[in-house]
């Protein structure tokens, strides 16, 4: 009990509970920054993010559907593991941040087929299972299974946006380019 005691009044053992109480305090903040920026919130605080996520997600079946599910980004855009989810986290933000401060952040000027084509390179099908399990539901259509098993028999030579290319953000595509777009697209240069 003695040498207990002498070694809770040394150095090292301050360094040591300092260290571990450091490293606590580091580990809440990690957990509650992935928390914080996981929120739909958060992504769509951009301006660039919002007219994809009025304009697209909001009218997409991921939003408006007839269950009353709503699909947050980080359920499609954040793998469900920790490790994936950590890497495709600090990949994308650091990439969204870049191209926020110092790179083409107006929407009406994005390289939106470029951003398409690295999104789909990117996206896992860990993300849409999560949600989609049973892809030869009851009710569904002859071609809709006659698919997906084809899909499962291929054992991940396809991703599930190889198909499904238009039900995220698809919507957002019209509104910029059509004629609401361009009004838009003149309002926001005049204002700058």
């Amino acid at each position: 009990m003695g040498k207990l005691l002498s070694f809770l009044k040394t150095r090292t053992f301050r360094l040591l509970a300092l260290g571990a109480l450091g490293g606590a305090l580091g580990l809440m903040a990690f957990g509650q920054t992935i928390v914080l920026t996981s929120t739909t919130e958060f992504c769509i605080s951009c301006h660039e993010m919002q007219i994809v996520a009025q304009q697209g997600w909001m009218k997409s079946p991921h939003y408006q559907n007839e269950h009353g599910v709503v699909a947050k980004c980080s359920d499609c855009h954040i793998e469900p593991d920790i490790i994936p989810m950590i890497r495709t986290k600090t990949r994308d933000g650091m990439t969204d941040i870049w191209a926020h401060l110092f790179g083409e952040a107006d929407p009406y000027e994005m390289d939106w087929e470029g951003l398409k084509e690295s999104a789909r390179k990117h996206s896992d099908d860990s993300a849409c299972r999560r949600c989609h399990d049973n892809l030869t539901p009851g009710g569904g259509s002859i071609k809709m299974i006659i698919a997906h098993r084809a899909y499962q028999r291929m054992d991940g030579k396809r991703k599930c946006v190889d198909c499904h290319k238009d039900e995220f953000h698809g919507e957002f595509h019209r509104y910029l380019f059509d004629e609401r777009g361009a009004a838009a697209s003149r309002e926001m240069k005049n204002e700058k």
